[in-house]
């Protein structure tokens, strides 16, 4: 009878150690489970993060090339106004110097008849 408690004893630790290891078999399932799901989860917010990142380089090549075509517009502008400031300025030169001319043969020709009394002298 002593051997048979024994056994029975012997039965019912075996019984509570397959229990235990069946718990934590379960629990080891489960977190291998969350784990995957947190994997697949991480994995898809890298994929969109990756997509994003290519999409921001895609765009930040378009604006580079903006700002480049911006660039040369600016320059070929500013070459165009140089030039036009320089042809203003000639223009005024030229302006000037025909005024200048212009005032000299009217000051001639007033002396030059008013010297053969075509046109009556000042009196003063």
């Amino acid at each position: 009878q002593k051997m048979i408690f024994r056994l029975m004893n012997e039965q019912k630790e075996e019984d509570e150690h397959k229990d235990w290891c069946d718990q934590a078999l379960s629990k080891t399932d489960k977190s291998i489970e969350d784990k995957k799901d947190k994997i697949e989860e991480l994995t898809a917010k890298i994929d969109d993060a990756g997509a994003q990142a290519e999409s921001l380089l895609i765009n930040m090549n378009e604006a580079d090339n903006m700002v480049s075509k911006i660039t040369a517009h600016m320059k070929e502008a500013t070459e165009i106004r140089e030039i036009g400031k320089k042809e203003n300025a000639e223009a005024i030169k030229d302006a000037e110097d025909a005024q200048t001319a212009l005032a000299n043969a009217i000051a001639v020709l007033k002396d030059h008849y008013k010297e053969s009394g075509e046109v009556p002298k000042e009196s003063w």
